[in-house]
């Protein structure tokens, strides 16, 4: 009898624990009990919370709200389409397809087992909500984010993201990244899915304009004269010395600004927040980065060794640094002493540390990033290049680091260039004249004084041709970005370009006018003359 009272509280507590486990996590258990209550979380969903979703539970879930917007007549009259998959007879994966909101995987498959991504479960989500009746899916439902990992969005899913970012169904993770290839869980999918049921439950992103902005006032080519102001449009810095708050150029990081008077020569990074005055210093920062460099700007003079650690939420390392390199993904290398230079990280402690003689009256530090740079000779007879802690090449002619891969161009002989990866592999053909990093993996190189051609050349050498374009001022411009792997290419006299790090034409823009301006991105959207464009060639 014991025993079987003891095999009878044993098995009660094995279920109570398996209860447990089974339990959404806190953020999301009054989420999954509103779309259980609502009838849109399927069996075979509503467990294992924290796992992964697959493509054809997802597909169960997205039938389920479909079935139920049906049901009251909430959707759009559509021509279901006749599909078939080798792989499944599943009947929501078939309504999903037939409906056109998931796709199969090629060669008459589905792979339903296969585990969804969250950019994949951006475009379902996209496609499934555009069935709802009356639903809206306009420029402005689209308008882009920029993403820290915004490079990372697949072309046939960027729109997607944007809309379900913006419309408050699915939102970024931390560090203002949206994670495209992570998997999605099935506590996160009933999440959405209920946002996407009842547009009540949506989390939109709040429009919060920017706490400093710069605005410029006069800009005739040669005289510049610009202010700052806070987010409800007050001139700021109007106290500040004699100035009336007007200066030459101003630079924003954080709580810090950079501040710069022509006439004067005066160079100052100011505090915001506390009114901490740094004379005689610039900054030295990286887009998306929280922490920088306050470095001593004196026109007569260099000074090493007095260089700042800043972060954007206005407090600075008091310890003082001999910086080489800017800060790239939380890593920048200093020099110790004349024999020894290492990587810190933004607590100042030590990613690694290499013997290396760099003396400062003999060599100058040019392609600086993160934790690689080119160490050159003042005669340019030797370059050095050092990432990660090692020497990866020397060369008496002109060696270039790239800034998003392991690779560098190496200038073969004088005036000939091609592009070799960390461990010395040669990825492209040698080139004439000029060639050059402009992009995550995609380069320009010299045909002829009025042409160029852009490149995309991967990791393992592979290499495609993407544009060739006329160029009758002589070389190239940068090539604009958002700074999150899209890029914009004039390609012909009246069309704007618009594509991907992969190499993706998004959209093209065609302007029947003569383009007399540069073209600029403003928060993922494209200026072209007086006119705002999606990526996609919309306009705005």
């Amino acid at each position: 009898m014991k025993r079987t009272i003891a095999a009878i509280l044993s098995a009660a507590m094995l279920v109570t624990a398996a209860a447990a486990a089974e339990a959404p996590s806190s953020w999301a258990k009054s989420a999954v009990d509103t779309a259980r209550n609502a009838g849109i979380v399927p069996e075979q969903v509503d467990q294992a919370y924290t796992q992964s979703i697959t493509r054809a539970d997802f597909c169960a879930l997205a039938a389920a709200v479909y079935r139920t917007w049906e049901k009251s007549g909430n959707v759009k009259s559509v021509d279901k389409a006749t599909v078939s998959f080798s792989d499944t007879k599943d009947e929501d994966v078939l309504l999903c397809a037939s409906l056109g909101v998931v796709n199969g995987v090629g060669n008459g498959k589905f792979a339903p087992q296969q585990q969804l991504t969250r950019q994949q479960a951006a475009s379902m989500l996209h496609r499934l909500g555009n069935l709802r009746k009356n639903a809206k899916d306009s420029v402005k439902d689209r308008m882009p984010h920029v993403f820290a990992d915004g490079a990372d969005i697949q072309a046939w899913a960027r729109s997607d993201v944007y809309w379900a970012y913006n419309s408050g169904v699915m939102n970024g993770v931390s560090g203002n990244r949206f994670a495209p290839n992570n998997s999605y869980t099935h506590e996160q999918s009933i999440a959405t899915m209920l946002r996407l049921y009842d547009t009540k439950y949506a989390e939109v992103p709040s429009k919060t304009a920017a706490k400093y902005t710069v605005v410029v006032d006069s800009d005739d080519g040669f005289n510049v004269q610009m202010h700052l102001e806070d987010a409800k449009g007050n001139k700021l810095l109007t106290n500040y010395k004699k100035y009336n708050g007007e200066f030459t150029a101003i630079t924003v990081f954080g709580e810090w600004v950079y501040l710069y008077r022509e006439d004067s020569r005066e160079y100052t990074v100011y505090n915001m927040k506390t009114g901490e005055t740094l004379e005689n210093y610039a900054l030295a920062t990286v887009d998306g980065e929280q922490v920088g460099w306050a470095i001593p700007m004196n026109i007569d003079s260099i000074t090493y060794g007095k260089d700042y650690m800043i972060f954007t939420d206005g407090t600075k390392a008091t310890q003082t640094y001999d910086h080489l390199t800017v800060f790239k993904d939380g890593k920048a290398v200093v020099r110790v002493d004349s024999k020894t230079i290492r990587a810190i990280d933004t607590a100042g402690k030590t990613v690694w540390s290499m013997n290396f003689a760099l003396d400062h009256k003999k060599m100058y530090i040019s392609d600086n990033i993160g934790d690689r740079f080119v160490a050159t000779m003042d005669d340019n007879t030797s370059y050095t290049i050092i990432a990660g802690g090692k020497r990866i090449a020397s060369s008496s002619h002109a060696l270039d680091v790239s800034q998003y891969s392991d690779t560098y161009i190496a200038a073969e002989s004088t005036g000939y260039y091609a592009l070799y990866n960390f461990k010395g592999k040669k990825l492209t053909k040698t080139y004439q004249n000029a060639f050059n990093e402009v992009g995550q993996n995609i380069y320009s190189r010299w045909i002829s004084n009025t042409e160029y051609e852009y490149i995309r050349c991967d990791a393992d050498g592979t290499n495609k041709v993407l544009f060739r374009v006329k160029c009758p001022n002589g070389r190239p411009g940068t090539l604009p970005t958002d700074g999150a792997g899209v890029y914009a290419l004039r390609t012909d006299e009246h069309t704007i370009t618009c594509f991907d790090r992969f190499g993706t034409t998004l959209g093209t823009i065609k302007n029947d006018g003569a383009m007399t301006q540069e073209i600029t991105f403003e928060n993922g959207c494209v200026r072209v003359m007086d006119k705002l464009y999606l990526p996609t060639g919309e306009e705005i």
